[in-house]
């Protein structure tokens, strides 16, 4: 099983939460609970009952204690917790969810079909930024360039059948429905362009590309001159936005990473 593998079922939940219950309103994704932890997807219900639901390949023992974690933490009576599974539960846990009054349901990733027109953006993690635009003003200067960059993905490499999702927290996050993983990010934190790669291919796509834009860097590039130094972003290549000339000047390695996404 790949890491993160439930995030796929994440993904197409939020866009066909039809398949959930008809009336939900998305309220976002990774919402904060008492500060401290995230709940995979909250909705509002049709009757107004907030649904704090938790997604899993599978359900064990350790999930149950989460979703009653987060339970407790709510404290709140009206409102409505629920594990969904990509894989079936075993009859005992399915008992043990019903006795603790746990909705469950299990919705297998691959039986899910999402096609969308347009972009869509997901709010994630109680960001203060709620959408796209507020994220490109806060760019200022740099906002122009976001926004191109914006706009290619969004009419160029979005399609219907290979549709793309944005999360906004404290950037925008961009990520096929059907990966598990971002390919790019434009980030308000030192206004930066972030590409996303494999760990195993992000050195030799950036020994490629530095040729051709010199203002690439790594995480690790920074601390060069420490011992036992640990990479903290060993998927990333940066640029700062100021330092992007125009949307051709790193085009081809924003659809490298794309392409690269697309793959796995």
């Amino acid at each position: 099983m790949k890491r993160n593998e439930e995030i796929v079922l994440q993904n197409k939940l939020l866009i066909r939460h039809d398949l959930i219950e008809e009336g939900l309103t998305l309220i976002g994704r990774e919402s904060v609970i008492d500060k401290q932890k995230r709940c995979d997807i909250l909705f509002k219900d049709s009757n107004g009952r907030n649904l704090f639901i938790e997604v899993k390949e599978v359900v064990d023992n350790k999930a149950i204690e989460q979703i009653l974690e987060y339970k407790a933490l709510v404290g709140d009576e009206d409102a409505r917790f629920m594990l969904i599974s990509n894989y079936p539960t075993n009859p005992i846990f399915c008992s043990k969810l019903k006795e603790l009054q746990i909705e469950y349901m299990c919705k297998n990733k691959k039986d899910i079909e999402v096609h969308l027109e347009n972009v869509v953006e997901i709010l994630k993690g109680n960001s203060t930024y709620h959408n796209k635009a507020n994220i490109i003003k806060k760019l200022n200067k740099q906002g122009t360039i976001a926004n191109e960059i914006y706009d290619y993905i969004a009419n160029y490499l979005h399609t219907i059948d290979t549709p793309i999702m944005c999360n906004i927290s404290d950037g925008i996050m961009f990520q096929l429905v059907q990966c598990n993983k971002k390919f790019l990010s434009i980030t308000t934190i030192g206004n930066r362009l972030l590409f996303h790669f494999p760990c195993e291919n992000r050195n030799s796509v950036f020994d490629r590309y530095k040729m051709i834009i010199p203002e690439l860097y790594r995480f690790k590039d920074k601390y060069l001159d420490r011992e036992n130094f640990k990479d903290k972003e060993p998927n990333q290549i940066d640029i700062n936005l100021k330092y992007i000339k125009n949307l051709d000047y790193i085009k081809p390695l924003i659809d490298e990473a794309f392409t690269q996404s697309l793959s796995n």
